[in-house]
């Protein structure tokens, strides 16, 4: 494959980034100078939330068959990507992968006119930016934040760092809202007395207002929440029907939450 643009440290880029027509770059080895195909490995830890095999070369291929056999990440930070027209997939639906763990090995899979790798990166609204600086370097940084809604005050209340020490919330005001950057999470509405549907990330809320919370549940973290007039309740790291699977005491009114 004829080199068309710029050569990286191990790669060649034959194709690069173009904002209508190619949103990823196409990448051969560099194996002395030379192009060539290798072992395509994760770019930084992540989780693998796509898999497609079965793929052949196919010219005329739409949509996801166009990317052929390809494996898609999430990463730690909410940013995804997408490694396609490979030979092979060595990995699963749902496993974890540590950075520089071989994914695949490239290939001429699906729309494609040679052996080669097609890389992409996707922001945390799932939307394929130009992957050209991070080749080499680390993904965009995202601060995981979240804070609660105070029913006295009747407003949002700073955002807080996962992780830190800090909590959200005011010692003896009901929380009646919660939001969370990258995690999926619901709340227990105390005054319907059920559970709140699903939300995923900031850009939504989890909550009735002005109904109280009386138990909250986040995926694939660990928190925990303060009782109104009482104290912190035990920390909880997984979500599930059991009275371990959320934080609270349903019929008591969550003033405080921690997220580690």
């Amino acid at each position: 494959m004829k080199c068309r643009e710029l050569q990286c440290g191990k790669c060649f880029i034959t194709q690069k980034y173009k904002v209508l027509t190619h949103k990823g770059i196409d990448m051969v080895a560099d194996i002395n100078g030379k192009h060539a195909t290798d072992y395509v490995v994760a770019h930084s830890d992540g989780v693998v939330v796509w898999v497609q095999k079965g793929q052949k070369n196919n010219p005329k291929a739409s949509g996801n068959a166009s990317y052929g056999n390809c494996v898609k990440l999430k990463h730690a930070d909410g940013y995804y990507t997408l490694y396609a027209h490979l030979k092979n997939v060595s990995v699963k639906l749902n496993q974890k992968v540590k950075k520089g763990e071989v994914l695949g090995y490239m290939g001429n899979t699906g729309r494609s006119s040679g052996a080669h790798l097609h890389w992409e990166v996707r922001n945390t609204k799932d939307t394929r930016i130009n992957p050209t600086d991070y080749i080499n370097a680390d993904l965009p940084s995202v601060k995981n934040e979240y804070q609660v809604y105070d029913n006295v005050k009747n407003k949002w209340l700073p955002k807080v760092k996962i992780g830190s020490k800090d909590y959200a919330g005011n010692f003896g005001h009901g929380v009646s809202g919660v939001r969370i950057t990258n995690l999926t999470y619901r709340v227990h509405d105390k005054v319907k007395k059920r559970w709140l549907p699903w939300v995923t990330g900031a850009s939504d809320y989890a909550g009735n207002l002005p109904n109280d919370i009386d138990g909250l549940q986040v995926k694939n973290a660990t928190y925990r929440v303060h009782i109104k007039g009482e104290g912190w309740l035990n920390w909880v790291n997984k979500v599930d029907d059991t009275p371990e699977g959320y934080a609270g005491i349903i019929g008591k009114t969550i003033d405080a939450i921690q997220i580690s």
